[in-house]
């Protein structure tokens, strides 16, 4: 490992212009884009107007609403310029130019032109996915023509001392005070030409000579804060950690344990298997690819988090009208999300095939239809009062969870000699039986009637001020947000506990567990306890925001496609689980209806579709392309999309087999010398 003794060795003059110009050029067609094709400026123009003239029909009138998209534009300006200065001072350098901007224009540039031209967020999501897969399997295939060989993880590190920290500071701030120059400078010209039109009025141009200023001295400072979030993933000369004295390198407080001793970040990585060291070194500043680095993602999520909170008030400015459709569907995918975290505990964590999970979520969904609506008063003889039960809800969401974790356990109590095939037979079995119980049931569920009415959750008014749970979706969506949080804390929590290692364990191997000392009954029945827990969740969720609860809505299908989120996101990586959620219901129920849409109108370029194809659609041949979605993700990405660390290391395994294995005592013949020197017998 070259260990840098000066800021010149580390950062020349040349090497520092190199990043610099190269990620200044590669950012300049993102931000016209933005600014020209998406209309950003446009955007920020018309919240002034709002504010400015709220009598004027044209424009939003709430204040309040016109703050939140403020506070959001801002978040992407101010975020913007801290990750150009992050990649600047992350950049090794190495990369040259066309392969940095080919990565910039299918990451940022091909998703912005998707999402003006066809006006739908998870379709223009959706494409630039596919678009970017494409674009990294040619990419690869270049690579391989080329006999192309990326440089090894541990030789292209470099410590940095303190004088090389200062000068990528330095680099950061000159990042970040140039790309705010250049922001100002095509935001100005892109004002200059909504003035000449006639679209920018004259108090306008006040804040466009404000701005204008603001831009490169904000640049500067934010800059510097993301210099000083690439410093975070150094490596400084005294970064030390902690190493047992037979090798296995473990991270504490000095003195936990007797045999410990220091050793230095860089004797660390060099001591991880190459797998080990290729994950822990991606991480490392600087480096080939710092848009992929843990401190750009941390940039990443702070914006979608932004976006995701603010959605509902940003949904009418950036897509236009039928927002509420949207916000509806958007509400929906929450109670997958909650199902696929669920799900994960038991086939992800614990490794238990279950194919009945849809009995739990319908469990769950009857436990609040039983009680809060006019069934109740046919099986208790009580009135339930609409304005009243409305608020058992809450209560509810905690008592049908737990009711869900005992059947739960129910069903695993039974299952647990069982394993692979037979477990999935019989949990498959269960997922079966019990929607066809509840339809059996007509005293108590109406049958295949179902139930209707169902009552919404009840909230407190603040003044004048009343949440519309009947005819808005807005309230369910921030509940759904709420409760998705609160179940991503949960499985993290679960899942770096000793049950969560304990499930681990019996994952890998049920034998060894069982050898080391844990209950595989209690373990097990936890897992089905704990996934059916969130079903439970989801199901009052949904019970309460549909209003009407039939069992003809639920069948067997539904936990294939629940397990189809885990397996696509990733086994046992609740990130992957969250993305793979998000893309299985987008291509399974809003993608392909929205196809349908585009083939049926004579202006699109789909509608050739149906003019050649007698009946055709995208909805007849829905399980065709998602199956053949499926064969794709399991053959060039069968971790999932974004797996755990484990998981891509037991996949490709058969990759790392060149390494050098490092050999230990047990592994010299017994009597020779070597054997003698590495265990002395007093």
């Amino acid at each position: 490992m070259a260990v840098s003794e000066s800021p010149r060795k580390l950062l020349p003059t040349t090497e520092t212009r190199k990043p610099l110009i190269k990620w200044l050029v590669a950012l300049l067609v993102p931000i016209c884009i933005f600014t020209f094709v998406w209309l950003g400026e446009q955007i920020v123009n018309q919240i002034w107007l709002g504010f400015l003239y709220p009598q004027n029909q044209t424009y939003d009138s709430s204040y309040w609403s016109l703050t939140l998209q403020g506070i959001f534009m801002l978040i992407v300006y101010l975020s913007t310029i801290v990750l150009a200065g992050y990649l600047v001072a992350a950049d090794s350098g190495r990369r040259n130019m066309i392969e940095v901007w080919c990565d910039v224009a299918f990451t940022v540039v091909v998703p912005l032109v998707l999402l003006a031209v066809t006006d739908n967020l998870l379709i223009s999501l959706g494409l630039g996915v596919v678009i970017w897969a494409v674009y990294l399997l040619i990419r690869n295939r270049v690579r391989l023509a080329m006999n192309y060989a990326p440089p090894p993880p541990l030789e292209s590190l470099h410590v940095i001392d303190a004088q090389g920290r200062a000068a990528m500071l330095r680099t950061a701030q000159q990042g970040g005070f140039w790309f705010a120059t250049i922001f100002a400078v095509i935001s100005l010209v892109a004002d200059l030409i909504f003035y000449v039109s006639g679209a920018l009025p004259d108090v306008l141009l006040i804040w466009v000579a404000v701005r204008t200023i603001l831009l490169p001295v904000a640049g500067y400072f934010l800059g510097r804060l993301g210099g000083a979030i690439a410093l975070r993933y150094v490596i400084k000369p005294e970064t030390n950690v902690e190493a047992t004295q037979n090798g296995q390198n473990e991270k504490g407080r000095q003195g936990w344990r007797s045999n410990a001793r220091k050793v230095s970040r860089e004797q660390q990585l060099h001591s991880l298997s190459a797998s080990r060291a290729k994950e822990e070194a991606k991480d490392v500043v600087p480096n080939d690819r710092p848009l992929q680095s843990k401190g750009a993602t941390r940039i990443y999520l702070w914006m979608l988090t932004a976006f995701v909170i603010l959605y509902p008030i940003l949904d009418p400015v950036l897509f236009g009208s039928e927002s509420k459709g949207r916000i509806t569907s958007y509400g929906d995918l929450g109670f997958y999300v909650i199902l696929a975290l669920g799900l994960n505990i038991v086939v992800g964590f614990a490794g238990l095939l279950d194919l009945g999970y849809v009995a739990f979520f319908v469990i769950g969904t009857y436990s609040w239809s039983l009680v809060g609506s006019s069934q109740f008063y046919k099986l208790t003889g009580i009135i339930a009062n609409p304005s009243t039960f409305s608020w058992f809800f809450w209560p509810m969401i905690i008592i049908a969870a737990l009711i869900t974790a005992l059947w739960g356990i129910l069903l695993g109590a039974p299952t647990l000699r069982l394993r692979g095939d037979y477990l999935a037979i019989v949990t498959l079995g269960f997922g079966e039986i019990i929607p066809i119980v509840f339809t059996q049931m007509d005293k108590y569920t109406n049958g295949t009637d179902g139930i209707a009415g169902v009552y919404p959750p009840a909230t407190p008014c603040i003044g004048s001020f009343c949440l519309n749970w009947s005819s808005s979706p807005t309230p369910y969506y921030y509940l759904i947000l709420i409760i998705i949080g609160a179940c991503i804390f949960a499985n993290v929590r679960l899942r770096d506990s000793k049950l969560g290692r304990a499930w681990i364990a019996i994952r890998e191997d049920e034998i060894a567990a069982s050898s080391s000392g844990i209950n595989l009954v209690n373990t097990k029945l936890f897992a089905f306890a704990a996934g059916a827990f969130f079903a439970g969740i989801a199901g009052v969720y949904h019970a309460a925001k549909l209003g009407t609860v039939t069992p003809t809505d639920f069948n067997s299908t539904d936990s294939i496609i629940y397990l189809a989120m885990v397996v696509i996101g990733g086994l046992g990586s609740i990130p992957g689980v969250l993305v793979g959620a998000v893309v299985v219901y987008a291509i399974n129920l809003l993608i392909l209806n929205q196809l349908d849409t585009y083939a049926s109108d004579p202006s699109n370029f789909l509608h050739f579709l149906p003019q050649h194809i007698a009946n055709f659609s995208f909805d007849n041949i829905r399980n065709l392309l998602f199956g053949l979605i499926l064969i794709a993700i399991m053959i060039f990405r069968p971790e999932g999309l974004i797996p755990s660390a484990r998981r891509r290391r037991e996949l490709h395994r058969a990759e790392n087999e060149d390494e050098k294995v490092e050999e230990s005592s047990l592994d010299q013949p017994p009597g020779t010398p070597e054997f003698e020197a590495e265990m002395p017998v007093d």
